[in-house]
């Protein structure tokens, strides 16, 4: 073989060779298709360990974010939430732009702990709240004594353990002061009439409005019919009293008589009860009567 055509074998060779790495390079470049992101797990945000009444609504919803197999926020997944007593306001909610979704939980009748359950992407999740016994006359709560509940049995009304005074007088003869609701309900309102009508400091209604009990500054006095429930439970209310550093209502002389809110519409009398039988009539707003002040919850 001369010289020449030695070489030449030799050139077709190195050039085959660097086309084959050229392409091979060019193959490396070549664009991957970029992996499908799926809906892959369920993260709770908020709203777990929540303590309620039984049959009611937690205050806070449940809210739970769902992520990709990368760890980012997905859009568009169905959640699915399911809880073996109680009710839940949605049983599916899709996320949003930010991978979210959120469902209000209401308990159910058991006490102790409910299960909510999320489910529909990866490993269900279970989200747990703690149902506590609804309130019941007697109960020392929110700062008093239950004597009322209304029809849910969730809400009512608790009276101090103490009386704020055992001689005030109501306020203002002569004012009316549109302090006129007797039912149960209306002592609060009553109370904010008495106030924006009459200056007078120390009156039953001042009393109640500015007191602090317990951790409590919503107090007001009575209506006539809210003071007669008082009156109706009681020995209930004393007993809880006496274990919560109360006293019992004042009863026995002549002038243990206890003021509502409930104004006369002679604006120059005011609606009080006596605790030693429960009768009610009405006196002079400038007499010095008991003041026992209660809230509602």
């Amino acid at each position: 073989m001369n010289m020449n055509k030695r070489f030449s074998i030799l050139a077709v060779t190195a050039l085959l060779i660097s086309s084959l790495s050229i392409l091979i390079s060019c193959g490396d470049d070549d664009p991957k298709p970029d992996p499908v992101m799926v809906a892959s797990r369920i993260e709770l945000v908020s709203g777990g360990s929540q303590t309620a009444m039984v049959e009611e609504t937690l205050e806070n919803a449940i809210e739970v974010l769902v992520k990709d197999q990368e760890g980012n926020a997905f859009e568009g997944a169905s959640v699915s939430f399911g809880v073996t007593e109680g009710s839940v306001s949605v049983a599916s909610a899709t996320t949003n732009a930010s991978g979210k979704a959120s469902v209000t939980w209401t308990l159910g009748t058991s006490e102790g702990t409910q299960t909510l359950s999320i489910s529909g992407i990866g490993d269900p999740l279970n989200v747990t709240a703690t149902a506590s016994p609804k309130p019941a006359i007697g109960d020392f709560y929110e700062g008093g004594v239950i004597f009322y509940l209304d029809a849910t049995g969730m809400h009512g009304l608790v009276c101090a353990v103490t009386d704020q005074s055992d001689g005030a007088e109501w306020g203002c003869p002569g004012t009316t002061t549109g302090a006129d609701g007797e039912a149960i309900g209306t002592g609060a309102k009553n109370t904010e009439n008495i106030i924006a009508n009459c200056a007078t400091a120390g009156t039953g209604a001042d009393l109640c409005a500015n007191l602090s009990l317990n951790g409590y500054n919503d107090w007001f006095l009575p209506s006539k019919d809210e003071l007669k429930e008082m009156y109706i439970n009681k020995t209930t209310i004393e007993t809880t009293a006496l274990a919560n550093n109360g006293v019992t209502f004042a009863t026995g002389g002549a002038d243990d008589y206890y003021w509502s809110s409930t104004e006369l519409s002679n604006n120059l009398a005011a609606i009080l009860l006596d605790f030693e039988d429960g009768g009610q009539g009405n006196v002079g707003k400038n007499s010095l009567k008991y003041v026992r002040a209660i809230r509602a919850f």
